[in-house]
């Protein structure tokens, strides 16, 4: 066989990495083209269910009006409890439609960036702990609880959440916020600790924040665990703060 030059031979593998190269890139391009679609289908969805759920909460607020001016109340309270099971509904669907965009959108992040995000302990440790939060929806309120066996109430649920991730709160609601470090609501992201029903000792609820103004928490004897909106619960009993939990 007759063996080639390494003047003939260089240019020629010179060319096929030149042709792999290209190859790679276009199917690079068509997947992004393809993560880009699909991420493009997810906003919609999001803005759809959003709007789904605005318009819930405004058939829930005339429903909740009207019912204190019914002669015969429970029909209108079975819509309103109807309507509010749909809210419920609602915010798990956005929530699970926004993971799923923050998966497209860091499959799209150069490999430089997404090093960089993944290094964002506080991001990553608040979208986990949402994910953990949302699995215990329709768990049980008790007093005193913090375990899905026995349920749970406010900061037992925060504090059962948060030891999955290896963080350890205490279980009262004002302490919670002492040893948290607080942020303005501002700055509010997925996983951060909502403080409502302001004490001479601190704060008497606790919830975790969801995102779109929306938290999940273990309200009261009687209901279970569920999406709450803040301003709601901020206007029925009063706003505290915020924090957000960090491995130390």
């Amino acid at each position: 066989m007759r063996r080639l030059s390494p003047l003939l031979l260089c240019p020629l593998l010179a060319c096929a990495a030149l042709a792999g190269n290209a190859s790679v890139a276009r199917a690079s391009g068509s997947l992004r083209d393809a993560v880009q679609a699909r991420l493009g289908q997810e906003r919609q969805a999001l803005a759809s269910l959003l709007d789904d759920r605005s318009r819930a909460e405004r058939h829930l607020q005339h429903a909740e009006s009207a019912l204190n001016r019914a002669a015969d109340p429970f029909p209108l309270e079975d819509k309103a409890d109807g309507l509010r099971h749909a809210i419920e509904h609602e915010s798990g669907a956005i929530a699970r439609v926004r993971r799923r965009i923050r998966g497209l959108q860091d499959a799209l992040r150069p490999p430089s960036a997404a090093t960089e995000f993944f290094t964002q302990q506080t991001s990553t440790l608040g979208a986990d702990a949402v994910l953990i939060a949302e699995r215990y929806l329709g768990v049980r309120y008790t007093w005193g609880g913090d375990t899905p066996g026995d349920g749970f109430d406010c900061s037992g649920f925060v504090r059962f959440v948060y030891a999955q991730l290896g963080i350890d709160l205490p279980h009262y609601a004002a302490s919670q916020y002492d040893v948290t470090r607080h942020v303005g609501t501002a700055d509010l992201e997925p996983g951060d600790l909502v403080f409502f029903e302001p004490h001479s000792d601190g704060p008497g609820h606790v919830g975790i924040y969801t995102g779109d103004g929306y938290f999940v928490d273990a309200p009261y004897t009687g209901a279970v665990v569920r999406f709450d909106k803040v301003a709601a619960v901020a206007k029925l009993v009063g706003f505290v703060g915020a924090s957000r939990p960090a491995v130390s």
